[in-house]
């Protein structure tokens, strides 16, 4: 039990006490908060008493208590600072033109694995997809439709389909509108990253889309004659 005693006051108070540091100390109490100084004794008897009469500034007042300073230092509470948002990212216009390049490059492999629609000499029409196992099939074909043989097999990339073959003539259509899609496709995507990369703005260059046409002076020479045959659709699929 420690009793506190202001300067100049008869009354003894009943605290709690310590020191917070060399210039601070704390008391708790139902005590009044005065700056006169005080002392402190254990008992109600003041031959003990401990000085702390230089105490007369308010450092801070806390729950129950404060704390007094002898040196005029106040309690400076810590300044703290909201985390800045970051500014959002602006890409720069190679980023862009990445990123776009990167988009059309996987709309270009989508379409042609997708494959095309072939009319065969019979006047049916059947889809042949063009995965790259299609191609490579197709591509190893080529020889037995120029040693002329007939009934080639041919064994989709779909395996819930059967196989089945095809005559000369259908499987050299076959072949030929297959590789004239691909070729295509390759080319027209080749012409359109020279294209995009070429561009010096990045809203031109996010308004780019597959399929649209390039301008002619970045159209290489396999793609005007494409365009030609086509009557100038640039989205081949048939």
């Amino acid at each position: 039990m420690i009793y506190l005693q202001y300067v100049g006051e008869d009354i003894k108070h009943i605290v709690e006490f310590r020191k917070i540091n060399e210039h601070v100390v704390q008391v708790k109490g139902n005590m009044p908060i005065k700056i006169n100084g005080f002392t402190c004794t254990r008992t109600q008897i003041d031959d003990d008493a401990w000085d702390y009469t230089k105490f007369t500034t308010v450092y801070r007042e806390i729950e129950g208590g404060v704390q007094y300073s002898d040196d005029s230092s106040v309690y400076i509470p810590p300044v703290i600072f909201e985390p800045e948002e970051p500014e959002p990212y602006v890409p720069t216009l190679e980023e862009v033109q990445a990123q776009k390049i990167a988009e059309m490059n996987h709309i270009q492999q989508n379409t042609i694995q997708s494959g095309i629609n072939v009319t065969l000499t019979g006047g049916a029409v059947e889809h042949f997809t063009l995965t790259d196992h299609d191609q490579t099939s197709l591509m190893g074909l080529q020889t037995q439709v120029a040693m002329g043989a007939e009934g080639i097999p041919w064994h989709t990339s779909d395996t819930t389909e059967h196989c089945k073959y095809y005559s000369n003539a259908d499987m050299a259509l076959i072949i030929t509108a297959a590789m004239q899609y691909v070729t295509y496709h390759v080319t027209y995507f080749r012409d359109l990253r020279i294209y995009i990369n070429s561009l010096k703005d990045k809203e031109q260059v996010e308004a780019v889309t597959y399929g649209m046409y390039i301008p002619e002076q970045f159209q290489s020479e396999v793609l005007k004659s494409y365009l030609q045959q086509s009557g100038g659709n640039t989205n081949e699929t048939d």
